[in-house]
């Protein structure tokens, strides 16, 4: 190498590198937060590479135990699942180049095994993987597979499907600052495929890499990242100028923050959540938009540190703490860290913020409940039992912004599973506290208007 000369980072060892972080232990969005030093386009592929390989694990690991009979080191595994991903489900990488990657990368770890990664790959391209079972072909683990399919039949597969897609970046565009054509031209100037939303009149959908902190709207707070389905909770939640709002887990602030964009930020908000981290990066963007005069932090609990008040607020956003498995098509690393025995926990706390937030909603005020996963532990039973804390359903379909969202409420509940109407999956559930005196049923008022 000549001197000054500048060697080139090998995006497909990054990869790797990166692809062992997150069998580590370490969250996918975490371990490719430490790569550095890649130019765009590589940068990109190592996202595609750790992504596909994540998501296409199982689907991978069966290809390679009918490809090679016994056991296979962790990283020489790791180099047939990325070489296998790329022979499979990439059509712009030569076999050659696949191939060779993967026979030198082998070297480096292990060189005896070097002449079976180049025999097993060189088989693959004439054995495709057979007679795999619905967990293997669609990459999900079993007993998930098994959930969904006593839910909701056939249509599982197109659930699994889905959850395997590349799902698109979604922006929230603040339109009370500027319109959502403007971004969509800025984002077209840039090369970049981005339609508006066919749902939601505030959302745009990008497809290939956009790096945000390259993006001027992103930097001036006139974008936000946020799925669509999780966009609808401010939609159901209706919150009103001079009111005053309870986000009980505000996390990053997301809905928060979309909740205020609504009002122009003339209401009163209490933001909780227990990680004093978050609430910094939430105070943080707060203070960028000028919203954090409105804006009281609480580090805790909700539940507990509610325990002294009641009926103090219009409106509350209990987006609870949940499994997650309506957003496995964005983790793709949770579906192999889940279990079913997680479920059951999460409900009990559950349970006691839906007890705390109805306690503390006033008279003729909103509580939204809302998870990203459609799971029946931690929606339905939920939001059953808050008939015992004075609360009742009501119709989150007037609230909605399009009526292709009706099909998905069920007693006036909104349930969408994975990948409907290229959303997320998520449950929101709207929940009213009669007035003193208000006659009738106290346990479910589905609207009709």
């Amino acid at each position: 190498m000549t001197a000054g000369a500048v060697k080139r980072v090998n995006a497909r060892q990054v990869a790797l590198d990166t692809i062992a972080l997150v069998e580590s232990g370490a969250p996918i969005n975490e371990a490719l937060s430490r790569v550095k030093g890649l130019s765009s386009a590589d940068r990109a592929l190592v996202t595609q590479l750790v992504y596909g390989v994540e998501r296409q694990r199982r689907f991978l690991d069966a290809w390679i135990g009918q490809l090679r009979q016994g056991p296979v080191e962790p990283k020489i595994r790791n180099i047939l699942r990325l070489a296998l991903f790329q022979l499979h489900f990439l059509d712009r990488i030569p076999d050659y180049a696949i191939f060779h990657e993967a026979v030198e990368a082998a070297k480096r770890v292990n060189p005896r095994a070097a002449p079976m990664v180049n025999a097993v790959l060189r088989r693959a391209q004439r054995q495709p993987p057979t007679a795999l079972s619905t967990g293997e072909a669609y990459s999900h683990p079993d007993w998930l597979v098994d959930r969904w399919r006593s839910r909701y039949g056939d249509y599982v597969i197109d659930i699994l499907r889905r959850d395997n897609e590349i799902p698109p970046l979604t922006l929230r565009v603040d339109i009370a600052r500027t319109s959502r054509e403007t971004i969509l031209d800025e984002l077209r100037d840039r090369g970049l495929e981005a339609e508006p939303s066919p749902y939601v009149p505030e959302a745009i959908r990008v497809k290939g890499a956009l790096w945000l902190e390259d993006f001027p709207p992103f930097q001036s707070g006139l974008v936000m990242v946020q799925d669509e389905s999780s966009m609808l909770v401010a939609w159901a939640l209706d919150p009103k100028p001079g009111q005053t709002v309870l986000d009980m887990a505000v996390g990053l602030g997301g809905k928060a923050l979309h909740v205020l964009e609504r009002t122009q930020g003339r209401l009163r908000l209490t933001a909780v959540d227990l990680s004093s981290e978050r609430l910094a990066r939430f105070q943080s963007v707060l203070r960028e938009r000028g919203f954090d005069a409105e804006v009281r932090v609480e580090v805790g609990d909700a539940s507990r540190l509610l325990v002294h008040e009641t009926e103090r607020y219009d409106r509350v956003l209990l987006d609870a703490p949940c499994s997650g498995l309506g957003v496995l098509r964005r983790r793709v690393d949770a579906r192999w860290k889940k279990k079913p025995e997680d479920l059951m926990p999460l409900q009990s706390m559950q349970k006691r913020l839906l007890a705390a937030g109805l306690r503390v909603l006033k008279p003729g005020g909103v509580l939204v409940y809302s998870t990203c996963s459609v799971e029946p532990e931690e929606t339905w039973a939920v939001i059953d039992e808050a008939p015992r804390w004075g609360g009742r359903r009501d119709s989150v379909i007037p609230f909605l912004p399009h009526p292709a969202l009706n099909e998905w409420v069920s007693a006036g509940v909104l349930a969408l599973p994975p990948g409907a109407l290229g959303m997320d999956g998520f449950f929101i559930a709207r929940l009213v506290k009669p007035e003193a005196g208000e006659m009738g049923d106290n346990n479910v008022h589905v609207s009709t208007d």
